[in-house]
Order: C-alpha cells, then structure tokens, then sequence
C-alpha cells in the first residue's frame, strides 16, 4: 500500500471517552495514518472489543512496555509512522471541522515544518473559550515581525505542529521519556534543525481544557519541578552545543 501523506499520533492514557471524541474529528482515509499508543492504562486489554472506534480502517493501536510518560507514547507512534508528515495529538484535544481540507491543501509543502496555530476550549464544555493555549504570542509576533525563533525555540508542545517525517528520522530526533517536560528538547531540536518552515494562518487544533490533566495541576511536586528542570538543561545544553544564542 501507498504510504499516507500523514501519521497521525495519539498518546493515551485512561481517558478513552475522550480520545473516541478526538479521533472522530480525524477523517478515515488512507491520507491519514492514524497510530493511537496507550500508556498502560487499566483495562485497555479490552478497549478494542469495547471501542468500535479503534478498529476502523487505517488505526493502529500500540502499548508501552511500561506506563508513565506520553513521550514515550509518542516515540513508539514515531517508530510506527510511514507518512510524509507526522503531527501530535493530545487523546483530550481534537482537529477543527476542516481538518482534512486543510492538511490535504497543505501535503504538498516543501518546508520542514507547518506551524499552526490553535484555538483552546474547556473540555466540558466546547463552546466555552479556555484560556490555555499559551502559545498564540509566536504566532502573532511571527506575524508581526517575521521572527521566527520563538515559534522554533519557545513553542514547547508538540500539537499543532506538523513535522516532515524525513527531518526526524535524519537527525533521529525523540521525546525526553519522563512525565512531565517530554516535549521540551523534540520541539527545540525540530525548530533547530528545520531549514524552512510555514506558518499557516488558519487554525488545525483545538487544545482543550480539564480538571485532572497534567497541564491543570496548579501545585508541583518536588520531583515534577525537578524533572522540568532537567528537560529545561537539556535544551539548554543542545543550544550551547549548537551555538544557538537565545534565551529562553
């Protein structure tokens, strides 16, 4: 079979309600690989008996050896992926309506890496905007200005990127495999190596808002705080080893 113009790559964990309503916003298609990888989570022996879903027509589904950290996930999807393009998807997050027209309008780009910026809602509610998404400052200083560094060096998380799977696999670029940070280095080391990227204007992704998510705890473990800092000294130390000048 053909390969498809994008790999599609979903970590999950414990969440399958949700990640039913994210890949109902993914369109079934041979275009799109769509490879979901479940962190260990209770009970996902029988998810395929129970989620009509996760056996429809080109999904795959993966386990980790061991649960604990969705870069982990995400580096399995990564080794699975045949498409020309790779992009992430939190299992709670989910594609606009034209998704598939906007990829399917993008799949013949020649940059490294596609940009797009994102909308942000609660996820118990969809209609309520969510202040989440952190990430629109890049996009309209990148507008503004054409700087592209804090897009390449500052957007930290790995949705709403859509990277081509050639960049990844030359500098064999992976996830940090630990709970909390993984994506800090991935999303530096892609930024850094891209040679051209674009920024579209419309939005791809629609981040979403949930008690009980990683992202929404407002106290931090001792060993959450120390992991972070580690994945922070890691990008750091790829920026001195590359002579990247910018501060983070």
């Amino acid at each position: 079979m053909e390969n498809p113009s994008y790999s599609i790559i979903i970590p999950h964990y414990n969440i399958p309600d949700l990640l039913i309503r994210c890949l109902k916003s993914i369109p079934v298609s041979p275009e799109f690989q769509v490879i979901v990888v479940d962190d260990c989570s209770p009970g996902a022996e029988s998810y395929l008996a129970l989620y009509s879903e996760l056996t429809r027509p080109h999904l795959e589904f993966y386990s980790t050896p061991q649960g604990g950290s969705a870069g982990r996930a995400r580096n399995i999807g990564i080794d699975h992926a045949r498409g020309k393009w790779v992009t992430f998807v939190d299992a709670d997050d989910y594609f606009v309506d034209n998704a598939e027209e906007l990829l399917l309008k993008y799949k013949d780009s020649t940059e490294d890496i596609m940009y797009f910026p994102s909308l942000s809602v609660m996820s118990e509610n969809t209609l309520q905007q969510s202040d989440r998404n952190l990430f629109l400052y890049h996009f309209s200083h990148y507008h503004a200005t054409g700087d592209e560094k804090p897009l390449r060096y500052e957007f930290d998380a790995p949705w709403g990127k859509v990277i081509k799977k050639s960049l990844i696999d030359k500098y064999n670029i992976r996830f940090d495999e630990v709970r909390y940070s993984n994506d800090t280095y991935f999303s530096a080391a892609i930024g850094y190596y891209a040679e051209r990227i674009k920024v579209p204007l419309e939005p791809l992704y629609v981040v979403t808002e949930r008690a009980g998510s990683l992202t929404s705890a407002k106290e931090k473990s001792d060993n959450e705080w120390r992991t972070r800092l580690i994945a922070a000294l890691h990008v750091q130390l790829f920026f001195d080893e590359h002579g990247v000048k910018y501060k983070r």
